[in-house]
């Protein structure tokens, strides 16, 4: 696949990388956003959180691509950095985890403290929501794989040929990969790491919710496929002539 401005070398196209970065006002929602067009359909996996709606639209247009023209959006699970951009696809059939799509409408994230979940979005556009199940095909070749523990429900998309797994969550990034730490869990630890040992035997490449697309060697080590360099700028000071300018 080629994607004006894309990516020629792997079959598919990081709209929006994943950041690896946290706060102390909380998560900032920096999630990988990946296009794939395989077999004429155009399918976007995830959308991003709440401040990534300008750029994923500005990215878009970088290469080549209108919201018009996604076939389908895979929603790895109900979180807001996950799903809050769906709105911006009209044509688009939107695919959501079934369990995920349980945990939230009956209220099950609630008894499991999860704060993450934009219930107002979801219920609006739950008429849109068509539920996957674990093992459903989206594409020849490309098939959604259950990879519970972060919540009950999330699934990563992987892409047989070249053993690609778009893991969201599941593998939020290198750091907590490489040392067999899991996820933030709102469902089970054990369960997430349990998919930790299922990912390695599966994948070659694992492209992370929150950072940049890896190879795993033979030896468990990360090789990180690309770079990224993210650009925070602060006002903290109006005496100052530019604003404080941070690099991630």
């Amino acid at each position: 696949m080629r994607v004006k401005g894309g990516e020629s070398m792997l079959p598919f196209t990081i709209l929006l990388p994943g950041v690896p970065v946290t706060s102390d006002r909380g998560a900032l929602g920096w999630c990988t956003v990946a296009y794939l067009a395989l077999e004429g359909k155009r399918i976007l996996f995830d959308t991003g959180s709440y401040g990534d709606r300008g750029v994923l639209l500005q990215r878009m247009d970088e290469v080549g691509l209108s919201p018009e023209q996604i076939d389908i959006v895979v929603v790895s699970h109900l979180h807001f950095d996950h799903f809050v951009n769906v709105d911006l696809f009209p044509q688009a059939t939107i695919l959501a985890p079934r369990r995920d799509l349980e945990y939230v409408l009956s209220g099950e994230y609630l008894h499991c403290k999860d704060p993450y979940v934009p219930i107002g979005l979801v219920r609006n556009m739950e008429d849109r929501l068509t539920p996957l199940e674990d093992g459903q095909s989206i594409a020849p070749g490309l098939s959604v794989m259950a990879l519970p523990g972060h919540t009950p429900g999330i699934m990563g998309l992987y892409y047989e040929k070249d053993k690609i797994l778009f893991a969201s969550d599941a593998v939020k990034n290198a750091w907590e990969f490489q040392r067999n730490e899991p996820p933030v869990t709102f469902f089970s630890k054990a369960v997430a790491l349990e998919n930790y040992a299922h990912i390695r035997e599966k994948a070659r490449i694992i492209v992370p919710g929150h950072d940049r697309h890896f190879a795993l060697g033979p030896d468990n080590s990360v090789q990180y496929l690309s770079r990224c360099r993210t650009e925070i700028h602060s006002y903290m000071d109006p005496e100052k002539d530019e604003p404080v300018r941070q690099f991630v």
